[in-house]
Order: C-alpha cells, then sequence, then structure tokens
C-alpha cells in the first residue's frame, strides 16, 4: 500500500468483470493534517492509487498505471463526513500486457470520483 493504515476493506463482492469493495478510511490519519489542515479531504492521488491496490488483490498481480484516460473528481472526499465508501471497477479491456477498467468511488447515491484507467502488467 501506498499509505500505511489509511483505509481498511471491509467487503469485496466480484462478479464476471466488475468489482465492489466497502472500504472504512482512517480518519485520523496523519496525511489530513497536511491536506488540508482544518478542511480535510482525500487526496485525488490516493483515491487512484486505492483503486489500483483492489484491482491488483484481485487479479493477484502488481500493475503499473500506464494511463489516466479520465479522471473527473466530482465532490471532495471529506472523511469525515464520509468514512465508508464503495470502490467500484468494471474491466473494459484486458491482454497478455494489460487491463483497462473504469471506476468510481462514491457511497449510495453520492459519487464523488469517475475515471477511466489502464495498466500494464
Amino acid at each position: 500500500m501506498l499509505i500505511k493504515d489509511f483505509y481498511k476493506v471491509v467487503e469485496v463482492v466480484i462478479d464476471e468483470l466488475n468489482i465492489v469493495a466497502t472500504i472504512n478510511l482512517n480518519t485520523n490519519h496523519e496525511v489530513y493534517k497536511g491536506h488540508f489542515p482544518n478542511q480535510p479531504v482525500v487526496p485525488g492521488v490516493i483515491q487512484l492509487q486505492i483503486i489500483k491496490e483492489i484491482l491488483e488483490n484481485h487479479i493477484d498481480r502488481k500493475l503499473l498505471m500506464s494511463d489516466l484516460i479520465q479522471v473527473k473528481y466530482l465532490i471532495p472526499i471529506v472523511p469525515y463526513n464520509h468514512p465508508q465508501l464503495l470502490i467500484s471497477i468494471s474491466q473494459k479491456n484486458t491482454d497478455e500486457k494489460s487491463i483497462r477498467i473504469d471506476a468510481s468511488i462514491g457511497i449510495d447515491d453520492i459519487v464523488f470520483t469517475k475515471a477511466k484507467l489502464a495498466f500494464e502488467f
């Protein structure tokens, strides 16, 4: 993991091409002291790292992010307001060298982040 103890996976539900992971954020993590003092939000780069780590655990392979096809940060994730999140990943294209996914981070009917990403094995 990029940042130790930033989140904990509570549950993972998998079907043929989809992964939905429920995670709990560590609302007391030290990263929030700098991002941002008195107004903490989950950094965008960490959101992408969480998606990558959940995908790596599912396919049991290390990945290198090769392309940020599209990333939209729709609503800032304030950890105190939303300590639990759903990470949804849909595999779109896979070959012997790479995988392409669509992913979102949200909870209930709120979508915080949408991403189309490509990774190399």
